[in-house]
């Protein structure tokens, strides 16, 4: 909700220039921001009271039914800048690859758990794993969106490795994901030409791209304290999509390195208390679940960080909950309320043990230990 807050404030400074000249009123985007919002949080608290076992119980249809949208997409999709990333809906515009990724990780956290012991080798466990990955991946790839597809691949090995499969099929295993990427760039052109700039840039034989060398000069302009909330000057058509890919660029120049450093104290908290609802999950579905919505959030605000700071190539990676944009408000808050339905599991053993419903099997050990002794 911190994060939400923040990312409200930052719309409405980073958007207000933009909404001023193209729709003559400043707090158009900030009223959508605002509606998602409040969607967003409804859908938290509904999911929050949905039992994640009935999720995992779904979870095959989920998964066939987010494939299918995945395709129609491909072929039904809004053309936008040389992709099909979204599909309009009741006058909304809906990117089924923000929800995909997390059923995905449903799917998986139970899959995996199925597999048991068999998901350490590679033909009966690992590789129908990589083939439910490809089900999402792939048609992502084709939308074009490398970014989206290769962070959601990654996501998904991290809850398979988290699941136990073998540390030594994911390293080749990551061998040939280089090499399938590589592929993939040679077929897009324009991400050929993106990666290319990126590495001439870090090698310092050109300037970086336009966009990354506007968010560094974003972040210069804000310095330690930052030139004032709404006093960018980089929004003024000086940095492409200033409340949206690169809003975290516009943070770090009105509340500069102490800003941005708010963010990063919020989003390490939110790994903390994710990683702990993990640990202490009441099985292991809840645990893989846990790790991998967690896992999924975290990975997105440090790549969206690192392009803002030339780490990595430029890609529409939003920073969650602090970005404009619906469907990945919408789909992490779904995603949090997820967490917090396992949180709430942790909480009823707790109370279950502590009434004596629960079994207690450190004084079940030594009753047995005693009785024995006898």
């Amino acid at each position: 909700m911190l994060l939400a807050a923040f990312g409200t404030a930052a719309i409405y400074s980073a958007s207000s220039f933009k909404a001023k000249e193209d729709y003559g009123n400043s707090n158009y985007f900030l009223g959508k921001q605002l509606m998602r919002l409040a969607l967003g949080i409804l859908l938290m608290i509904i999911f929050l009271n949905i039992d994640y076992h009935t999720l995992h119980q779904i979870a095959p249809i989920l998964l066939i039914l987010t494939f299918f949208v995945l395709l129609f997409v491909l072929i039904g999709g809004n053309f936008y800048k040389g992709s099909r990333r979204s599909i309009p809906i009741l006058g909304f515009v809906f990117q089924p690859s923000e929800f995909a990724k997390y059923v995905l990780i449903i799917f998986l956290s139970m899959f995996v758990v199925k597999k048991g012991e068999r998901i350490k080798d590679f033909n009966d466990g690992l590789l129908p794993c990589l083939m439910i990955i490809a089900l999402i991946v792939v048609p992502i790839l084709l939308e074009p969106d490398l970014g989206n597809g290769a962070i959601i691949f990654l996501i998904g090995c991290i809850v398979i490795f988290v699941g136990g499969a073998s540390i030594y099929h994911l390293s080749s295993l990551g061998v040939l994901a280089m090499t399938a990427m590589g592929f993939v760039i040679s077929i897009f052109p324009y991400q050929k030409v993106r990666l290319f700039k990126f590495v001439d840039a870090v090698r310092g034989v050109q300037e970086p791209h336009w966009q990354v060398t506007q968010s560094l000069i974003s972040l210069g302009n804000g310095g330690l304290w930052g030139v004032g909330l709404g006093n960018s000057r980089q929004k003024l058509h000086f940095l492409p999509q200033p409340f949206t890919d690169f809003i975290f660029s516009i943070v770090g120049e009105e509340i500069g390195l102490i800003g941005c450093t708010i963010i990063i104290i919020l989003l390490l908290a939110f790994m903390w208390r994710g990683l702990w609802i993990a640990v202490h999950a009441p099985d292991k579905p809840g645990k893989l679940l846990a790790i991998g919505i967690t896992s999924s959030i975290v990975i997105y605000s440090l790549f969206n960080a690192a392009i803002a700071v030339n780490l990595f190539p430029v890609s529409g990676i939003t920073l969650p909950f602090i970005s404009y944009g619906g469907s990945s408000l919408v789909a992490n808050f779904m995603a949090v309320g997820i967490v917090l339905n396992i949180s709430s599991h942790i909480t009823r053993n707790n109370m279950g043990k502590s009434l004596g419903v629960g079994k207690n099997y450190v004084t079940h050990s030594n009753l047995t230990a005693k009785r024995k002794r006898r």
